[in-house]
Parts: structure tokens; C-alpha cells; sequence
């Protein structure tokens, strides 16, 4: 398991709307072919898709990991738990 730390208390995101709307689209792409779970955990939320989507699941978090420095993010293989404290962990739920 990769464990990367929140690296800022400010709730936003970086991206400009091109690239949100781009990454919003990756994101439902993988969901639809490769989602098996989405859980509700303390602090936010734990997605696992296929483990042939690994690869894919990795790219798109390096991307959030950059542009949503407020999440705590675990990484295990086809598996991700995102976490923030606060008004973090519903606006986790809410992506």
C-alpha cells in the first residue's frame, strides 16, 4: 500500500475546466467499465475497480494527488481510500 499525505487544509481544486471536464470523463469512463466498489469510509470514500484497471486508476490519482492537495490518498493496487477531515470528507463523497 502507497500512502500519500494531504499536503494543504485548503479545500480546492486546481484544475482549469478544460482539464476538470477531461478528468471528470476519465473518472466516468473507468466507473462505468471498471468499478466494482465505492464504499463509504470514515472520512470519505474507498473505490476498487478491476484489477486490469489498476494502471488506469494509478493515472487518474497522480492527477488528483496534484490538483486536490487536501486528500489523503491510499493506494492499494486496483483499490484507493480518499480521506479529509472536516468539510473534506463531503466533498470527497460528493466527487
Amino acid at each position: 500500500m502507497e500512502t500519500y499525505p494531504a499536503r494543504s487544509d485548503v479545500i480546492s481544486c486546481t484544475l482549469t475546466p478544460e482539464d476538470l471536464k477531461e478528468t471528470g470523463k476519465a473518472w466516468q469512463k473507468l466507473f462505468q467499465l471498471s468499478l466494482i466498489s465505492r464504499d463509504e469510509v470514515p472520512g470519505g470514500l474507498r473505490l476498487e475497480v478491476h484489477p486490469g484497471s489498476a494502471d488506469a486508476l494509478r493515472s487518474l490519482i497522480d492527477i488528483e494527488r496534484d490538483c486536490c492537495r487536501w486528500i489523503t490518498f491510499e493506494l492499494d493496487g486496483p483499490a484507493v481510500t480518499m480521506t479529509s477531515p472536516g468539510a473534506g470528507e463531503a466533498a470527497i463523497r460528493e466527487m
